[in-house]
This record gives structure tokens, C-alpha cells and sequence, in this order.
């Protein structure tokens, strides 16, 4: 399998708004593709044994994924026992190609009868997975911070006051001696939300984990 990560300074991204699918022919061998959203790498899995056993009798199931990490986003693809780098690498060229991320990509063969060689090949599975993410719902989604807050039951309006005032969305965390919170906004807001948190609260709203 290969991967990557890399990092990228963004507020917004695209994504599949749905599931998506489309299918393609080569000298005999029938491809079919199938474009799913994804927030994670754990969620890969379950959806491409769904798949495997979905087409129990195809060849080969080779896939590639985007997810965002943070402020960056894990890449992966697999060849699926096709020849190194004509399957997996030509998927993830297209969800490359069309800056889409949280977004699994599954191309799976039936073999035909004739070998298509390398080309062929890694046209084959490039063409299938953009017909596929043609055919799949775009949505845009916002890149949010997480910020985690503890305090004394006292201050929990003071949390939900701020929060309001800057737009942001209020979970709390359940816990028996204190009140617990992850609050999710847009990245700019973080230093000023921070501050006001503390300036309101006279310091007692604890800042336990900030992430983008």
C-alpha cells in the first residue's frame, strides 16, 4: 500500500455528499467504481470488505483514499495485487486531480480473459475512478477547530454564552464533579474565543486541548 501525508493551511474542502458509482470496459475486463465519504482511516476497511463481498467474484478490488488529518491529510492507495503502481496510484491521481478529500475510492475488476498491460492498465483503473467521481455529489465542508473546556457547573452559561456569541457549536462532555465541553468554530475565531472564555470566567474555564 502506499501513502503520504501532507499539510496544507485550508478552511474548506470537498468532499462526496453521497455515494457514487460508474463502470467501464477494456478488451473484455468490466470495471466498476464506487466513490464513498469517509472521515477516517478506520472507516476504510469495513467499506471495502462491504465491497469484496459485494462482488465475492471479481479479481481484484484496488482502492484509494484522501482523508483530512488536522490542518493536512493522510493519502493512501493499494494495488490489490495488480502491477505495482496501475491501479491504486491512478485512483488517487483523480481524487488528487479534483482536490476532493474524506473520500474512498474502490475500482473492482473482473478480469476478461486478455491482459491489458501496464498502459492499458492504469488507464483502465484512472478512467474508471473519474467516471466515478463525475457521477458522485460534491459537497463543500468548513475545516473546524476543537477546543476542550473544563469548569465548575457556576461558569457552564458563561461557556454557552460565548459560544453563542461566536458562532460556535456547544457538546458537552458528561462528568461527575465538573462541567465538561468541546466547542467546534471556524480556526481564526481561536485565540479571541480563548480569550474571552478566560476574561469572562476570571480564569476559571480550563483549556484542556485545542486542535485544528
Amino acid at each position: 500500500m502506499n501513502d503520504s501525508i501532507a499539510s496544507k493551511a485550508v478552511n474548506e474542502f470537498r468532499t462526496p455528499a453521497e455515494p457514487g458509482q460508474a463502470q467501464t470496459r477494456v478488451l473484455g475486463s468490466r470495471f466498476l467504481g464506487r466513490a464513498l465519504p469517509v472521515s477516517s482511516e478506520e472507516n476504510v476497511i469495513p467499506l471495502l470488505e462491504a465491497e469484496k463481498r459485494r462482488y465475492h467474484d471479481a479479481t481484484h478490488w484496488c482502492f484509494a483514499f484522501s482523508v483530512c488529518v488536522g490542518s493536512g491529510k493522510l493519502e493512501k492507495s493499494s494495488d490489490a495485487g495488480e502491477p505495482r503502481g496501475t491501479a491504486g496510484l491512478p485512483i488517487l491521481r483523480e481524487i488528487q486531480k479534483r482536490e476532493i478529500t474524506d473520500c474512498l475510492v474502490i475500482v473492482t475488476r473482473y478480469f476478461g480473459g486478455t491482459k491489458l498491460g501496464r498502459g492499458n492498465l492504469a488507464r483502465a483503473y484512472g478512467e474508471c475512478a473519474a467516471l466515478t467521481l463525475d457521477a458522485t455529489p460534491i459537497m463543500t465542508r468548513k475545516i473546524l477547530a476543537v477546543l476542550r473546556l473544563e469548569c465548575s457547573f457556576d461558569d457552564q452559561n458563561t461557556v454557552y454564552a460565548v459560544a453563542h456569541r461566536f458562532q460556535a457549536r456547544v457538546d458537552p462532555v458528561l462528568a461527575a464533579d465538573h462541567a465538561g465541553f468541546t466547542l467546534l468554530f471556524s480556526p481564526e475565531l481561536e485565540n479571541s474565543l480563548i480569550s474571552v472564555l478566560i476574561e469572562e470566567s476570571r480564569g476559571r474555564i480550563r483549556v484542556i486541548k485545542n486542535e485544528t
